[in-house]
């Protein structure tokens, strides 16, 4: 009887110690070194702006990382329905040097009520201490298809934009912000 009981004492100390050199293993390769040389360095941020007083948390926090990191700030409004916007010009513009350009080159103006607003803002992101490079740009379309978008192409180093649906794990599985997430590779800040 003894030598069972030593026999189920070896076989859980070398299945606790199998268990342990796993987890040690698993930390040893996901450990990232704490130093200079691994601190994110921010110089391009993009804040999504939606039109709406409380995404003014969003540029809040963009200025106060950008006067800590030296970044410039582009602010992003998407325009997803943009005939049914009342106070707006949007009209097309063709951009290039030789001939008819195409399709994906189709660039849009905007006037209006929508560029006012922005304009504000970008004087009350001065106003509030921004000292770095700041400016905005508009795109229209599907929102998370141009946010995706623009963060590939732009060469951001951060992205900073607010979330209505973290109030439950069902409704943040399906929100924009997990969209716009899983598309792009950079880090994401996510403000209430």
């Amino acid at each position: 009887m003894q030598s069972d009981q030593n026999s189920i004492d070896s076989t859980t100390t070398n299945s606790t110690v199998r268990e342990a050199q796993i987890e040690e293993d698993y930390i040893d390769s996901q450990n990232i070194d704490i130093s200079k040389n691994n601190l994110p360095e921010f110089s391009k941020i993009i804040a999504l702006y939606d039109g709406k007083n409380d995404s003014n948390n969003v540029l809040n926090h963009a200025i106060s990382i950008s006067q800590l990191s030296g970044a410039e700030i582009t602010i992003l409004r998407i325009l997803e329905n943009v005939e049914s916007m009342e106070n707006i010009t949007v009209e097309s513009i063709e951009r290039g040097e030789d001939g008819p350009i195409v399709d994906e080159d189709l660039k849009h103006k905007v006037e209006g009520d929508i560029l006012d607003d922005m304009e504000q803002k970008i004087k009350a992101c001065q106003h509030a201490g921004c000292e770095n490079h700041i400016s905005y740009k508009f795109r229209t379309g599907n929102a998370v298809h141009e946010i995706v978008n623009e963060i590939k192409n732009g060469n951001y180093s951060l992205v900073i934009l607010k979330s209505r649906h973290i109030d439950s794990w069902m409704k943040s599985l399906f929100s924009d912000a997990r969209k716009i997430i899983g598309n792009i590779n950079i880090p994401v800040m996510i403000v209430n």
